[in-house]
């Protein structure tokens, strides 16, 4: 049967209130198109997200089993595996501490909020989530209202920062204001990039090319940068030379400071 993510509302009353039980699946749909649109590059332009079917639905205690069943453009098995495991990883750190869980952004964190909105603060009013391979449960989470508590309390802090960040640009969207997808050449997940109507030709020209963006830099608690407003945008070679051999060519260029440094400054410590 491959793997599967199982959702359980406990109780009798789990299937007492439809209304309740349908809105608690929607919100996981949700959490998992978010973290699909964050771990995910959209290297071939915007594509629907994966489509989920039911393998297997019960009443009493709600419980309904989901397997992918069209993938979004790009998404692989093992990719699909993946997030279902960080789904259920991610909100099994939110239920015990304060912060945005690993692989994380912004947007899933913010679903995964309204989703704790609807339960209640103990196990028997919350909502479980189980990893099956091959129908065997390897990995189960409840998740509470206190896993929206932690959530919102790392999505409350921020540090700003004026920088820049290099990566690679995807994901242009219209759609409630001017935004695009930024995943950083050093790693990490992906960051949001708010830009305004006067960008947009230039955004449109170097999707999917490595560039640099500068601007005000939204950091969470852990210092990972959530999203930047972009001030300034610069195509930038697919392989660049090392900051070293061009030093060579301009031993003034970084103004006697370490190569290194002198990036890390530039990049805004990004």
């Amino acid at each position: 049967m491959g793997t599967e993510l199982r959702v359980t509302l406990p109780g009798s009353g789990g299937s007492a209130d439809a209304r309740r039980a349908l809105a608690v699946l929607d919100r996981v749909l949700i959490v998992l198109g978010r973290l699909e649109d964050a771990t995910l590059p959209q290297r071939e332009g915007p594509s629907e997200p994966t489509r989920w079917a039911f393998t297997y639905l019960t009443l009493g205690s709600v419980q309904t089993v989901l397997a992918p069943s069209l993938p979004r453009r790009g998404a692989t098995t093992a990719s699909l595996d993946q997030l279902m495991a960080t789904t259920v990883e991610g909100f099994a750190v939110a239920e015990e501490h304060d912060g945005i869980p690993h692989r994380w952004d912004q947007a899933t964190a913010t679903a995964a909020v309204d989703l704790a909105q609807l339960l209640g603060l103990l196990p028997a009013d919350g909502v479980e989530l189980a990893i099956l391979r091959d129908r065997q449960p390897v990995r189960e989470v409840t998740i509470t209202r206190r896993a929206g508590e932690h959530l919102r309390e790392g999505l409350s802090i921020r540090r700003v920062s004026i920088g820049a960040i290099i990566g690679r640009l995807d994901t242009i969207s219209c759609h409630s204001g001017y935004t695009a997808g930024l995943w950083p050449v050093r790693g990490g997940r992906r960051v949001e990039v708010i830009f305004d109507k006067k960008h947009l030709e230039a955004v449109h020209q170097v999707w999917g090319h490595i560039v640099s963006v500068s601007g005000r830099i939204e950091r969470d608690c852990e210092g990972r940068p959530l999203r930047i407003r972009l001030r300034h945008l610069e195509r930038l070679p697919e392989t660049a030379p090392p900051l070293a051999q061009l030093v060579g060519l301009d031993p003034n260029l970084t103004g006697g400071q370490d190569p290194d440094d002198y990036l890390e400054e530039i990049r805004g410590a990004s």
